[in-house]
């Protein structure tokens, strides 16, 4: 395994994020004047955008080092550490992430509202209650799939599975330029930086310390699915 130099980690943490934004910011405009809610547009980026460069370059970067579409060699952090500390930091990890996004809500909404030079599409947070059932039901089962099963596992494999073992030159400092770098990477919600690098950083410190991508997946997709069931219990109204 070949450690990547810091501009190489830097390009290949955020040139992804790039496409999504760009895409997001190019579909949504578009998905609005149809009526449909600006989160409909972070789903279709996420699918058409984020999993084929990520999950691609990786089966890429397999097939030019074993002859095959393998990720063995590829993706890292494939220790399996036992059900006891896998729980109790798993649930660590959990604990504080979700006390980090309630106590940072305020900030977040604070600092969107401070980018005033942002159209008004642009934040996935509004009343989907205006839309019908139907459209409803179609961002929900898209965001549910996409954003809160598919783009995590990606992501992890990505992120915790392939740059950051290659970060390991930097020692102690790797997790926190990994979780800062991955904070920033999220282009299209820029007024989450603080909390979503304050939220991520125990779960990169855990991967980089135990080698085992599975926390990393787990609370990952616990998160995404929270995030999620907000606009299932919009449509369950």
């Amino acid at each position: 395994m070949r450690d990547h130099p810091l501009r190489n980690s830097i390009l290949m943490h955020l040139l992804p994020g790039v496409a999504i934004f760009a895409s997001y910011a190019l579909i949504t405009p578009f998905l609005r004047r149809a009526g449909w809610p600006s989160m409909t547009g972070m789903w279709l980026a996420a699918l058409t955008v984020l999993i084929p460069i990520e999950l691609g370059s990786l089966y890429w970067l397999g097939e030019k080092r074993n002859g095959s579409f393998s990720l063995d060699g590829i993706v890292l952090n494939r220790a399996k550490i036992s059900i006891g500390p896998f729980v109790r930091m798993l649930s660590a990890v959990l604990i504080w992430s979700l006390v980090c996004q309630l106590l940072l809500s305020p900030l977040d909404t604070w600092i969107e509202s401070q980018i005033s030079w942002l159209p008004g599409w642009f934040s996935v947070a509004e009343d989907f209650s205006i839309y019908s059932k139907e459209i409803q039901f179609i961002n929900f089962l898209g965001a549910f799939v996409v954003i809160a099963v598919c783009a995590p596992w990606v992501e992890e494999l990505y992120f915790r599975g392939y740059l950051l073992p290659r970060m390991r030159w930097m020692g102690r400092w790797a997790p926190l330029v990994g979780a800062f770098l991955f904070a920033l990477y999220h282009f299209w919600l820029p007024w989450q930086l603080i909390s979503r690098f304050l939220v991520v950083l125990p779960l990169v410190y855990v991967v980089h310390h135990t080698n085992d991508l599975r926390v990393g997946l787990a609370m990952h997709w616990i998160l995404n699915t929270i995030g999620v069931m907000g606009l299932l219990i919009t449509f369950l109204k």
